[in-house]
């Protein structure tokens, strides 16, 4: 009976895995700001492991096998249930999941995954990849995963849902309709829906914080972006944000004439990309509600409708262009020796 009874009192820990661009800076930012009135509920945000807002810490923690005894103590010590959010975690494997589960042995883990159709981020996951450093044009980056959608974890939800089923078992596992939330701009409160935090009306909710969303930049300043980490990669070995950290900073200084012609030259080399008929949508559309109908909270039938622009890249090779954008690399590496 002792046993019976400590496993139906255990503590539980909220594992919010993302993924990315599914609100997670919006989620941990609001779980941040509010962590008093989260205590107060019966819920721990911890400050420990953060970098920015998320666990990211903690995600190296597991897979590094790191997890002390100490950290255990640590997520323990209010006696309040847990949260623990990074869309990082998404990237651990299933042994990962399970050293995670083993050390974490005292909680009740649930599995938080936002699911947003592939057709709805394909263009917002090239960004953000854009945004850290990459090289890759959006055709070069998508086109191992669309190649072989069932076996790619970014286009294929159901890879990573049947790992959390084995580890954590498929009872424990809530998923959200990201898409649905969009929709109807409930993502917050279906999140504190599943928390069990009820009466959140006094929260801070930093919608209005440019700190608390990672806002999508136009395609063709995204582009411009790209061809800039590829420039100072190959001129000065430079790579990783700190190229479009430098161009955020230093862009009002750049010459604004020239910018705005070499935006506009992108702008209107664009192609038109017709996500709207992607098997991959169809296909995990189909598992979704045939598989984990039961785990997702806020379902709704999604059209499928999605159209976005990219760069061909085509308007580097004019001549015109070509000496702007060297140009332009050139004034942003004076402002950033300064």
């Amino acid at each position: 009976m002792a046993a019976t009874h400590f496993l139906v009192n255990r503590m539980k820990l909220y594992l919010h895995v993302g993924p990315h661009k599914t609100g997670t800076t919006l989620i941990q930012k609001t779980m941040l700001d509010n962590q008093g009135l989260l205590l107060q509920k019966g819920l721990f945000y911890p400050k420990g492991f953060l970098s920015i807002f998320g666990h990211h810490e903690f995600r190296n923690k597991v897979k590094g096998r790191e997890i002390t005894e100490d950290d255990v103590s640590f997520l323990k010590h209010t006696g309040k249930n847990v949260l623990l959010s990074s869309e990082d975690f998404i990237s651990l494997n299933e042994d990962d999941f399970r050293y995670l589960k083993e050390r974490l042995v005292d909680f009740e883990i649930e599995v938080i995954y936002a699911w947003r159709r592939a057709n709805k981020k394909l263009f917002s996951i090239w960004q953000e990849y854009v945004k850290h450093g990459g090289q890759d044009t959006f055709f070069e980056y998508h086109f191992p995963h669309i190649a072989r959608p069932a076996t790619s974890a970014m286009l294929s939800p159901d890879i990573k849902l049947k790992m959390f089923a084995r580890v954590f078992n498929k009872k424990n596992i809530k998923i959200i309709d990201y898409d649905a939330a969009l929709k109807t701009d409930s993502l917050l409160d279906t999140f504190f829906g599943l928390l069990k935090v009820e009466n959140y009306e006094s929260f801070s909710i930093p919608t209005k914080d440019k700190n608390a969303s990672n806002k999508s930049l136009d395609f063709f300043e995204s582009e411009l972006i790209r061809a800039l980490n590829v420039y100072y990669f190959r001129a000065k070995g430079i790579e990783g944000p700190e190229v479009r950290l430098a161009y955020t900073e230093h862009k009002q200084h750049l010459n604004q004439e020239n910018l705005k012609y070499l935006l506009q030259q992108i702008s209107s080399d664009a192609i038109s990309v017709d996500a709207s008929k992607y098997f991959v949508d169809q296909r995990s559309e189909k598992v979704m509600k045939e598989t984990f109908m039961s785990q997702i909270v806020n379902f709704e039938e999604n059209p499928l409708l999605s159209e976005f622009n990219v760069s061909s890249q085509k308007w580097l090779l004019d001549p015109h262009n070509y000496k702007l954008f060297a140009n332009l690399c050139n004034e942003l590496s004076e402002l950033t020796e300064q």
